[in-house]
């Protein structure tokens, strides 16, 4: 019985470590900044969000290397942001496909200031400064700043959808871009030229685990279950 129960765990830990690697989800909610690299500005965290708290030309932060999330497995990105309305400019963005190698990587979000567009722009890879807009459609009805808003990124088969809207409204398409083949890289935050808050960042996709855990800790949780059920 023993043997039988053995085997069954190992062919649990199988079907898990197997679903696991194909598709997994990730909810960030700022406890603390451990898993993110400050790239430029300066960021804190305060009550389960995350602050760009001085004006820059562009304040980035990315998930670190060792978190283990690269666009080659990511499906989704979403987070909720909220511009404090107190910057020279006003924008809210995700930014992705840092590989640290190509040309540039991209942002996609809303700019809620005067140019009054939800947009994906270039970011310079070596300068991380934007680096010249992709495609952008203007808002409507308009996007205030100081207001909480929705947005949410889509990859599909070469293509990125930007979704998105004030919290409390319909979410909807907004834009999207066939970029042919995303590149890979770091996934993140960012804003320019603005003060700006975010909470609830999740990613999801065929390649990002849901938690971190060890081999060794997936198969004590295993084994406890098959205890507990026999």
């Amino acid at each position: 019985m023993r043997q039988f129960l053995l085997c069954l765990m190992m062919i649990l830990l199988a079907l898990a470590t197997a679903l696991n690697t194909w598709s997994g989800e990730r909810h960030y909610t700022f406890e603390d900044d451990k898993a993110w690299e400050v790239i430029t500005g300066e960021w804190v965290i305060e009550k389960g969000e995350f602050h760009s708290t001085k004006v820059a030309e562009e304040a980035i932060v990315l998930l670190k290397k060792d978190e283990d999330v690269d666009m080659d497995g990511v499906e989704y990105i979403s987070v909720r942001a909220h511009d404090l309305g107190t910057g020279e400019w006003q924008n809210i963005f995700i930014v992705f496909s840092n590989d640290g190698k190509s040309e540039n990587y991209y942002l996609g979000g809303v700019f809620v200031g005067g140019r009054q567009e939800w947009a994906f722009d270039n970011v310079g890879m070596k300068t991380n400064k934007r680096a010249g807009a992709i495609l952008a459609e203007a808002c409507a009805p308009q996007c205030p700043p100081k207001k909480w808003f929705e947005i949410r990124l889509e990859f599909k088969k070469g293509e990125a959808i930007l979704i998105g809207g004030e919290e409390g409204d319909k979410v909807k398409e907004q834009v999207r871009h066939k970029f042919g083949k995303i590149q890979g890289g770091r996934i993140g935050l960012g804003t320019s030229k603005s003060i700006a808050k975010y909470k609830d960042f999740i990613v999801g996709g065929k390649g990002v685990q849901s938690m971190p855990v060890s081999p060794q800790d997936r198969m004590t949780t295993t084994w406890v279950k098959i205890k507990r059920n026999h």
